[in-house]
């Protein structure tokens, strides 16, 4: 019996082997697929006749004859749209959703607004509303969707499909079985993969042309709240208690007034956070009335865009307010960096519109930062993925 599982695993992986390279390498015949991967002919051929009945693969063409004749070769090709994939982020304030085909192409999108600490009943019935809507928008073959992901906010356990805690949503309770409760609504056999937004979010950049050469990437999250996804050795880390990533709740500043959602004080996600720029903001304004940042609003109306496109002007107020946040990060990147070494870390989120001096200068405070005698190479950069990285 352990010798037949251990054959119908070994014939699983060669399959998936065989059907990512196709993905990612065009139109192969199978001599070529043959040097790639150590299995016979025969072997590969029944290999696509598998994925051709399933609609994954399909005939190209013909490819030319050998020298010394004989029938030409057929040509294979991955069929990006033999099926489709339903992807659903849960952020802080937001429920975002596509459909896509099998090269990750966006065929439609909803975005909805979720409230501070939305009941869990009503966040579901959202996460299902979009699915239905995304499927009858494009008028997809339900039989076609194979497989969905959801990346929740919180603490998430990959293998059970739960979220353990979500700081942003504590009326949720704690070990949520969101996986089991989604499949109960969707009553199909389509596969459903749960994990903590962050980690699709790094696997995005991993497959993306800024990292797809590092096999050591930190990819972090930042905005209203703060995680990071995490690819050490080309493999996703998770942790022992699925904590890796939670970086918004290491403390920075053990000394600070302010709470985290967590119920901490000082934690990195907090002291930078969106909602803690604007209040800053707002509390200078009698000191800087003239600040070009209140030029088209009153000091309750600013958005952090305003903030950022004066910083980047030279507004004294702006570089006040950016230089403080710089500072917050420059800390908290410093320790992600002795933690995991990466070769790339990569700022995901509305910072990515923060522009030159924040990450200019955010550059220079890192480099200033412990171990200044050890050269290190990370590269700091913003995320090219926008609001797709989901």
């Amino acid at each position: 019996m352990t010798f037949i599982r251990k054959q119908k695993t070994l014939k699983q992986i060669n399959r998936k082997v065989i059907l990512n390279i196709l993905r990612n390498s065009g139109e192969l015949a199978i001599s070529e697929l043959s040097k790639k991967v150590n299995l016979s002919k025969p072997t590969l051929i029944k290999i696509m006749n598998h994925y051709i009945k399933k609609g994954l693969v399909i005939i190209a063409g013909k490819g030319s004859s050998t020298e010394e004749g004989g029938k030409k070769p057929n040509i294979y090709k991955f069929n990006e749209d033999g099926g489709c994939a339903i992807g659903i982020i849960i952020s802080a304030n937001r429920l975002s959703a596509v459909i896509t085909n099998l090269k990750s192409r966006i065929l439609d999108k909803i975005s909805i607004a979720l409230e501070t600490d939305e009941e869990f009943d009503s966040v579901l019935k959202k996460i299902i509303d979009s699915y239905n809507c995304l499927i009858k928008n494009t008028e997809i073959n339900r039989k076609r969707i194979t497989g969905r992901a959801v990346g929740a906010y919180g603490v998430t356990d990959f293998a059970k499909g739960k979220v353990i805690f979500s700081p942003h949503f504590p009326s949720w309770g704690k070990n949520l079985e969101l996986k089991k409760k989604i499949e109960e609504q969707i009553p199909d056999k389509t596969p459903t993969c749960l994990d903590n937004h962050a980690r699709f979010q790094v696997f995005a950049e991993k497959i993306s042309d800024l990292a797809k050469e590092k096999s050591n990437i930190v990819a972090i999250q930042a905005g209203k709240g703060m995680a990071a996804g995490v690819i050490i050795e080309n493999e996703i880390k998770r942790g022992n208690h699925s904590l890796i990533g939670e970086i918004g709740h290491m403390i920075v500043d053990p000394q600070a007034r302010e709470i985290c959602a967590c119920g901490g004080k000082g934690c990195f996600e907090v002291m930078v956070s969106t909602d803690r720029v604007l209040k800053l903001a707002k509390e200078k304004y009698k000191e800087y009335p003239d600040s070009i940042i209140f030029n088209k609003s009153s000091p309750d109306e600013v958005d952090i865009y305003s903030i950022f496109d004066a910083s980047n002007k030279g507004d004294r107020l702006a570089l006040i307010i950016m230089d403080e946040v710089i500072n917050w990060f420059g800390i908290g990147i410093s320790n992600i960096i002795l933690m995991y070494d990466p070769q790339i870390l990569i700022i995901q989120g509305i910072f990515t519109k923060a522009g030159e001096y924040f990450l200019k200068n955010l550059r220079e405070k890192v480099n200033k930062i412990s171990l200044f005698s050890i050269k290190r190479e990370t590269e700091i950069k913003y995320s090219e993925l926008g609001d797709k990285a989901g």
